[in-house]
C-alpha cells in the first residue's frame, strides 16, 4: 500500500490554526506549510528526499549535516536496516554501528523511552524543558571526533512492530532551542513518511511472504551481523539446519549467497 505524502499537505497546514499555533510560538509556520508545499511527488526516491532535506527544510531549519536510519528494537539492542545521510564523510558513516545495545548510548536509549525531541553537545543532553539527558563516553567521543557541535535528534518508533525511525541533524543553532525543538516536531513525522516511501520503493521487488516464520527469523538474525553458528545457538538448532534453511531462503529469493542477502534487505 503506498503511503501518502503530498496529500497530508492539508492535515499539516491546519497546524497554523486555532489552538494548535498555540502549541509552536517560536516558528513561523507560514515558512513551513511553503517547505511542506515543496514535497516530492510520488513515487519518492533516496535522491529525492535528500534533495528536499539540504534545500527547502535546510532553509527552514538550519543545520550542517544530516543522518537518517531505519532499524528495529529486540532484547534492549538496536539494528539499523538502512541509513542516508547527506554532508557526512565516509568515516563517519562507517563508524555507525549497525547493532549496539541501547545502554552505550544515553541519549538515545532516552529518546527510545520518551520519544521526545533532544539536543546534544558538548556538556550533554537536554530535552525540551530544559531537564539535562545524561549521555554516554561513545556519544561525546563522536562529538569530537566528527567535529558535528550541536545535535538535535528525534523518530518515530511502532510499538506494534518494534520498528522505526531515527533523525539527526548535526550543527544546528544552539542559541533558541526550544525553537530547534518544537520545529523537531513539526519535521520528523514527514521525514518518517517520505523514508518508508523510499524504503517501499527500494523494496517492491522482494516479497518475504514467500518465507515461513521461521525463515524470517532467520533473516532477522543474519541482518544483525550474526554467523550461522550463533544463530544456530539462539535458536537452539544444528548448524546444518541453519544451512539448510539459507539455502531455501536464497532459492525462494532468487540469491545464492549472504551477502546477496544482506545487500537485498539492508
Amino acid at each position: 500500500m503506498s503511503i501518502p505524502v503530498q496529500s497530508d499537505i492539508v492535515g499539516f497546514q491546519n497546524i497554523g490554526k486555532g489552538p494548535d499555533a498555540l502549541r509552536f510560538p517560536d516558528l513561523d509556520l507560514h515558512a513551513w506549510i511553503d517547505v511542506l508545499r515543496q514535497l516530492p511527488g510520488v513515487p519518492v526516491t533516496e535522491k529525492d528526499l535528500l534533495a528536499w532535506v539540504d534545500g527547502p527544510l535546510r532553509r527552514f531549519f538550519p543545520f550542517a549535516k544530516f543522518w537518517g536510519a531505519y532499524g528495529s528494537l529486540a532484547g534492549g539492542r538496536i539494528l539499523m536496516r538502512s541509513l542516508m545521510s547527506s554532508g557526512h564523510t565516509p568515516e563517519f558513516l562507517a563508524y555507525r554501528d549497525r547493532t549496539f545495545a541501547m545502554e552505550t548510548r544515553g541519549c538515545f536509549a532516552w529518546w527510545v523511552r520518551n520519544r521526545k525531541a533532544f539536543l546534544l553537545d558538548k556538556t550533554g543532553g537536554q530535552e525540551e524543558t530544559g531537564i539535562r539527558i545524561p549521555a554516554t563516553t561513545r556519544e561525546f567521543h563522536e562529538l569530537e571526533l566528527f567535529s558535528l557541535g550541536t545535535v538535535a535528534a528525534h523518530g518515530v518508533i511502532d510499538p506494534f512492530m518494534n520498528t522505526g525511525t531515527y533523525f539527526s541533524f548535526c550543527g544546528v543553532p544552539r542559541t533558541q532551542p526550544s525553537r530547534t525543538l518544537a520545529a523537531l516536531d513539526l519535521i520528523v513525522p514527514v521525514l518518517h513518511m517520505l523514508y518508508l516511501q523510499t524504503k517501499q520503493l527500494e523494496r517492491s521487488s522482494v516479497d518475504l511472504t514467500v518465507l515461513t516464520d521461521r525463515q524470517r527469523d532467520l533473516v532477522d538474525l543474519a541482518l544483525m551481523g550474526l554467523s550461522d553458528k550463533a544463530i544456530a545457538s539462539r535458536l537452539e538448532i544444528s548448524d546444518h539446519t541453519v544451512g539448510n534453511h539459507f539455502r531455501a531462503i536464497y532459492a525462494k529469493l532468487g540469491i545464492g549467497k549472504r551477502s546477496q542477502l544482506i545487500a537485498l534487505l539492508k
